[in-house]
């Protein structure tokens, strides 16, 4: 379950990425669900960030199916 948890945000966050929007905004959505204790949500966008570090846009949608 939190595998499902921790793979559905972080597909959204890569949509969110893919769609321009910025590392930084991400990243205070990430404190905000820290302080929510919603670690899997974290660890989600956390991936996306991560990834998007290294993979240009294109690659990120055929990796991804987006």
């Amino acid at each position: 379950m939190k595998k499902d948890i921790i793979e559905e945000f972080y597909l959204l966050a890569l949509v969110d990425i893919v769609n321009g929007k910025d590392i930084n905004e991400l990243e205070e959505t990430i404190k905000l669900y820290e302080e929510d204790e919603q670690y899997e949500a974290c660890a989600g966008i956390q991936k996306a960030i991560h990834e998007s570090g290294f993979l240009t846009i294109k690659e990120i949608i055929e990796r991804n199916k987006l």
